[in-house]
Formats: structure tokens, C-alpha cells, sequence
């Protein structure tokens, strides 16, 4: 699907990625990063960092309330900073407040890839506190049929990982980053 997007000054030059968990925001994140000559930011890592402990150790003892809190904090603070590539959690989308935190940051992209592929790739993660169920394959799916609609509302771009090499994800994203950037 195309979209206009806002290529105006009055959004940040960063570049966001969205998406669920295991569409590889962090693994293209950090190669995007280098091609563009940005640095890469990890909002988990920097939530875990001002937290004092792990994503699991926050939802075990704080609840994702408060990990969605310091999310928003850590996105406001950094979506105001520029040249960076910031590799979001999959869940940030669902608080709406940080949509429009999100579109004056940057260039938002949103990773995709079927619920299969997404299990495939996170079963032996045992860091995934939402997935540490019964049938996680079952949550995977009605997580991402309850998200869609929040990430179809932030993206300027989507990109289905399923099927597609590492290099080639990078490259599309790097490609339309300079475009909506004006990256020379």
C-alpha cells in the first residue's frame, strides 16, 4: 500500500522501526544505522537501563503499566534527538499517546511477518514475558490481530520480513530513508 508521507521540517530525522517482536527491528536496525551513518537506539535496552533491571524483571514486578510509562519517556526524550535509527518495542504502538510522539520523530517503518515466522524466530527467547503462555503461537496471532489497526496507524512505510534476506529489507529501508529524510 503507498501513503503520503510527511517529509516535512516539522518531523524529527530519525528513523523509527516498528512491528512485533522477532520482525528484526534490532538485527536490521543497527545495520540501517551504519548505512545511513546514524547511531542505533534500542528502547528496550534504554527502558531496561533507566528501570535498573530486565524487561521480564519489570513486567514480574512493576507491570507492563509501568514498563509502558518509561517507554513513553524514553521515546519522548529521544524522539527529539536526530540522526538516529531507533528500534522500537513491538508494543509501544499500543499506547496512543505515542503516536504522535512517533510521527515527529521520524521516518516510521513497520516491520511485518506472519505469526509463523514471528514463533519460529522468538520459541527459544525466554526474555518474551508476553509469550511465556500456554500456547504462544495462539497469542503471537491475536496480539498481532489486536496491534495491526496501531501500526497501520504510525507507518509511513511497511515491509513484510517473511520472505525477504536481511540485505534486502536493509536495503528498501535505507533506500526510502534518504528519500523521506533528504539524506544526500
Amino acid at each position: 500500500m503507498v501513503q503520503i508521507v510527511n517529509t516535512s521540517d516539522q518531523r524529527g530525522r530519525n528513523l523509527i522501526l516498528i512491528g512485533f517482536m522477532g520482525t528484526g527491528k534490532t538485527t536490521i536496525g543497527k545495520d540501517v544505522a551504519k548505512s545511513l551513518g546514524f547511531r542505533f537506539v534500542d528502547t528496550d535496552e534504554l527502558i531496561c537501563r533507566k528501570a535498573g533491571k530486565s524487561v521480564p524483571k519489570i513486567f514480574e514486578e512493576d507491570g507492563e503499566a509501568a514498563f509502558r510509562l518509561i517507554e513513553t519517556e524514553i521515546l519522548e526524550e529521544y524522539g527529539k534527538m536526530t540522526n538516529q535509527v531507533i528500534s522500537t518495542g513491538g508494543g509501544i504502538v499500543t499506547e496512543k499517546r505515542n503516536h504522535p510522539l512517533l510521527h515527529q520523530a521520524g521516518y516510521v517503518v513497520w516491520l511485518k511477518a506472519s505469526p509463523e515466522t514471528i514463533f519460529d524466530r522468538v520459541r527459544r527467547n525466554k526474555n518474551r514475558p508476553l509469550l511465556q503462555v500456554d500456547d504462544p503461537l495462539q497469542t503471537i496471532k491475536q496480539m498481532l490481530e489486536d496491534r495491526t489497526e496501531f501500526y497501520d496507524a504510525v507507518d509511513d512505510l511497511s515491509i513484510n520480513t517473511d520472505k525477504l534476506t536481511l540485505e534486502e529489507i536493509k536495503f528498501g529501508i535505507v533506500e526510502s530513508a534518504r528519500v523521506s529524510l533528504k539524506l544526500t
